[in-house]
């Protein structure tokens, strides 16, 4: 688990957004990430890969070592002078899931990770104007860092769970809800570079007429 001294990271963000600082926008809303003792990444998400794919990220290397390291005399044979993955994890044996992170950037480069960042952003925000538009629908958290929480005006919890789950059935986008201060919400998480503001646009209009 992330944390910082006089900061619980964690509390605020899931993993997936911290590399959001990638990009200038993100930089400005996380700041103070510098200061964590440790980040778990999880490169799934933000970092477009595959599943079964996770990072932790330790300002103070030995802690890892001193945490896990074990020294079996049955693994006496296996010590060969570089880095032991064993003594940074419980696991003894392990994929190389790096090696999916790592080809993607030899592949596509540092710019195309930053600049799809940077489109899962604007379109949040993209959303939120569009929503802003109609007064029928109340902004309940503003759009940050990809996110956008919204809910029909009048509506109760029963309402909107029926309303993203009718949406959901469609099959046009696949909207979820979560909770904000005790009530059920509507919830657009658009960290899919290949989503267009045409998709956005489409997606309310379902939510629209699904709220009816």
């Amino acid at each position: 688990m992330p944390y910082a001294r006089d900061m619980p990271l964690q509390s605020l963000f899931p993993t997936r957004v911290y590399t959001a600082r990638l990009t200038p926008r993100g930089a400005d809303l996380l700041a103070g990430l510098e200061r964590a003792d440790s980040l778990v990444l999880d490169p799934h998400k933000w970092l477009f890969q595959p599943y079964e794919i996770g990072a932790v990220l330790i300002r103070h290397a030995g802690v890892l070592q001193k945490t896990f390291t074990l020294d079996g005399a049955y693994l006496r044979d296996t010590k060969g002078g570089v880095v032991e993955f064993r003594e940074r994890g419980p696991q003894l044996t392990r994929g190389s899931r790096a090696l999916k992170l790592y080809l993607s950037l030899r592949t596509f480069g540092l710019d195309a990770f930053k600049d799809a960042i940077a489109r899962g952003i604007a379109l949040a925000e993209y959303a939120e104007a569009v929503l802003d538009k109609d007064p029928e629908w109340e902004i309940v958290t503003p759009a940050t860092l990809a996110v956008i929480c919204f809910r029909r005006r009048g509506h109760d919890d029963a309402r909107t769970d029926a309303m993203v789950r009718r949406a959901v059935e469609d099959g046009y986008a696949a909207p979820s809800t979560t909770i904000v201060d005790g009530r059920t919400v509507a919830r657009l998480c658009t960290i899919n570079p290949r989503t267009t503001e045409r998709d956005i646009d489409g997606t309310i209009d379902r939510l629209t007429q699904f709220a009816s």
